[in-house]
Order: structure tokens, then sequence, then C-alpha cells
């Protein structure tokens, strides 16, 4: 084993007793709604009040454990144990996507069922910072053999673009490694790069307002456009289909549609209601010439999750192919802004691909307002650092022939130096709670942990910064 018998009994044992605390732990920090919110930032706020308080109870925590904390004007937060400097850090997120609609438990009520906590943040990420808080207790308090001390990272606006790890890397000592546990085990070695924007076309005078979705990095499953149309005549073009409504008040007639949320890097699991709504009006035959361009626009713009009309799909065996996604529509100044969330195959030509995705928004009449690209993440398979962090799954999860993965998904390792994404999702417990198809998974409603799964990532997570510290 890669560790000592005696080391990893301490370990187990230490885990053990500790477990229900840390369950408590994380629901005491589950109930704070914590939506990274730059438009709503404040002095040591940069993120909003909400996120601000967040912070706050996380570095609360740590403090009352022992730890030196810092707040870092409110970008991000940290803990630490030793020479912080030198030591391993484990960054995790307190900010979540918003709640959203369609949830059958209180959304920050961190409700207790069985082994299963529910709630949003729970699992992304919330439940990855408190285990980093119980592995720096764990390794103080068992003496573990570590000579360049450990450090909980807490970022505050992972969910919308990460600002708050530049600010670290500019400002702080940026750790010589680091765990990132915001996806699942094994270990992942490489990420798909992206391109983020926004696209804009003019409404019309048809439509008062369109608009869909709360976060770009989600498929949005709800969507609704207010009309200059009597209700008598728009209901019969949604007779008999369940997935729209339409209502009618003070001569404002409204069209919901409704689809189903998923990630973005997995927008196959969804149902863009952006694009179920803008379609059914496209073809509608009630609109006039300018507001019927705009929905055959978003039509066309929420078509297809591959990016293939848009010229940009791509594949390659590691990283797959890359996927798109608009998640957020929203109507200002006579316009709708569209969102745009692409995650890159890592052998795309990011370049050539804002070139095309270009071409073809202005080829649908959208102007393009935004549009940034940030290059993948990548480490060999045959690193020591990744060949150990598996072994670590093979031995103490008990994983059977765990393999490196890559993911579509983004995490800090795209912007902090030598993060490895590590847990602490663990898919070979295969417990579920049954809440039915869009819920339960991060970014859906009633997202939940099993907490057995939690506990086992703590030992993982202790022994990696064992062994990774003899790395450094």
């Amino acid at each position: 084993m890669l560790l000592n018998e005696k080391l990893y009994e301490q370990i187990c044992n230490w885990a053990d007793a500790h477990a229900e605390e840390m369950y408590l732990d994380l629901a005491k920090l589950s109930r704070i709604p914590s939506v990274s919110r730059a438009d709503l930032a404040e002095d040591n706020a940069p993120f909003g009040k909400d996120v601000r308080k967040m912070l706050d109870a996380a570095l609360e925590m740590a403090a009352g454990y022992g730890f030196e904390t810092q707040d870092n004007e409110g970008y991000y937060g940290d803990a630490w144990a030793g020479d912080k400097e030198k030591a391993i850090g484990i960054i995790s997120h307190l900010d979540v996507v918003p709640e959203g609609t369609g949830w059958k438990y209180p959304p920050f009520g961190a409700t207790r069922e069985g082994d299963f906590l529910i709630g949003r943040g729970v699992g992304d990420n919330k439940s990855a910072a408190v285990t980093a808080i119980y592995t720096m207790r764990m390794l103080r308090d068992i003496e573990a053999p570590i000579t360049n001390g450990i450090r909980a990272i807490f970022g505050c606006s992972e969910e919308t673009g990460m600002q708050d790890m530049p600010h670290m890397i500019e400002k702080d000592a940026v750790p010589p490694l680091s765990l990132v546990p915001d996806a699942s085990f094994p270990v992942n070695y490489a990420q798909k790069g992206t391109m983020r924007g926004t696209m804009s076309i003019p409404v019309g005078t048809d439509i008062l307002s369109f608009t869909g979705g709360e976060v770009r990095n989600m498929v949005p499953p709800l969507a609704e456009c207010a009309l200059y149309l009597p209700a008598s005549k728009v209901r019969p073009v949604f007779d008999g289909r369940e997935e729209f409504t339409v209502t009618e008040e003070a001569g404002i007639c409204r069209v919901t549609a409704k689809g189903l949320a998923a990630h973005a890097a997995a927008p196959a699991n969804g149902i863009n209601a952006i694009h179920l709504l803008s379609e059914a009006l496209a073809g509608s035959g009630l609109l006039s010439e300018v507001s019927q361009k705009a929905m055959q626009a978003l039509s066309a713009m929420t078509a297809d999750h591959t990016g293939s009309d848009a010229g940009i799909a791509c594949e390659d065996p590691e990283s797959g192919a890359t996927t798109m996604v608009c998640g957020v529509a929203r109507t200002e100044e006579g316009r709708i802004f569209l969102s745009l969330d692409c995650r890159l195959s890592i052998a795309a030509d990011i370049e050539g691909n804002k070139a095309s995705f270009t071409a073809f928004a202005q080829s649908l009449g959208m102007r393009v307002d935004e549009l940034e690209t940030s290059a993948p993440f990548y480490m060999p398979k045959d690193d020591i650092r990744i060949v150990t962090l598996n072994r670590i799954c093979e031995e103490v999860l008990h994983m059977e022939n765990p393999q490196p993965y890559t993911m579509g998904g983004g995490t800090y390792s795209r912007v902090v130096p030598n993060a490895i994404t590590f847990g602490t999702g663990i898919p070979s417990f295969g417990e579920k709670l049954d809440l039915g198809p869009g819920h339960g998974g991060a970014h859906q409603p009633d997202e939940y942990i099993y907490l057995p799964a939690m506990k086992e990532a703590l030992k993982a997570m202790a022994c990696a910064v064992i062994l990774l510290d003899r790395l450094i």
C-alpha cells in the first residue's frame, strides 16, 4: 500500500469518529444562499453580500478549529496549517448557481433524508470546502508526517467566471501544488477549453420581452415570452402541447416553455427551453418581420448542442466532443441578449472557432457583443502526481481499475497553476435518491450528496495530501 498500515488506520479511525460532525458542518454552510453577484459588489464583498456571508461562515468554522485564516478582501478566503507559502492547497468554491425552480425540497434547507443531504451547493461545492477543513483537522490531530503544510482555499466566483483566483495569483502565494475537489474520482488529467460570450438581436414590435435561464453554464429549464398579441390568437398554436403554458393579463399574452435543466458540460441530458419557445414562435406565423427574425435566430442558435451548425464541432479521443449551450436570454433596450457557453475539444482550433462562430451569429442577423476564450487544462496521464492520485482511488476508495479521465466541465485547474482536479464524487458507490428526471445533480433542483461517500472522500484527500507532500 502507498501508506504504512498504522498511518492509514489512524486516517480511517479519525474519519469514522468525526463523520457525523462533518455532515452537520456541511448542513450549516449549505443553509446559506451564496449565489455570486458581481453586479451587487460592495467593499470587501466583490461578489455580493450573500457570498460574503458564506465566506465569513467558512472562515469562522476554520478559525474555530484552530487554523489561521485570511479573507483577502472577499475575493476568496483561506485557512492554513504550517508554512502558507509552501502548503499544499485544497481549492473549493463557496458560490453556487441560482436555485432555479421545480424543487421538491427547500433549496437552502439542507434537508437530511437518511444518508442523503439535499440542497443547493451540498455537492457543488460546499462539501469540498468542509472536506478541506476536516482534512486539515485530521492531519493535525494524528500528527501526520507532512513537511510543507496544508491550506484550504475558498473561492467565491467559480460559477460566474472564476474572477476570484486571478486575485490570488496576482497578490498572494500560489500553492506549489493544489487539489481541486470539484468533480468525480478518480483523477482528472484534462479539461476542455472554453468559449463564452453574448449575442443580441432587435426584438421587434410584437415582443415585449423574451427571457430564459438564470446562468450561462446550465441548460435553461424555463423560458417566457411576453407578446403584444391577444391570447385568443396565440393559444391555438400551443394547444395540446404540454411543455407550453399561455396566459393573458392586462392585454399582454405570456407564453412559457418548460424544458429540462442540465449542466452545460453535458447538454444532451437537458432540454433547452429557450429553443423550445423560440422555435415554436418562429413557426407560428404570428409575428411580423423583425420579431420573426429574432425568433428564427434564437431557434437556430440553440438548436444544436454540438456546435456543428456554428462551424465549431470538433472531437478528440481524450476530451471528446465540443459542446455548445445558450443558457440565458434577456431583453434590454429593444434587443434580446443570448449567452454562450462552449466547452471546446482539446483538439479545437480556438481562434478558428471564434471566427467561425462570429460568422454564424452574423449570418443570423445577430451582433456578437462579447466573445472570450480560455485554453484547455492538460497534464500527462503518466505524470507521477496523476499516477499517485489514481492509485489512491484504487487502494483507498476500492475503485476497480480506475482510469484518469477528461471532462468538459471547467474547474479551478484551468486558471491556477499546478492544480489537479481530484474528487470528491464517488460514482462507484452507486447510491441514488430517486427524485425523478432532471433532479438531484449539480445545477439541478434537489441537488444532493450521499454522505458516506463524503467520509470516504475525506480519507482519500488525507492520503493525497500526505503523498503529494513528498513530491514537492
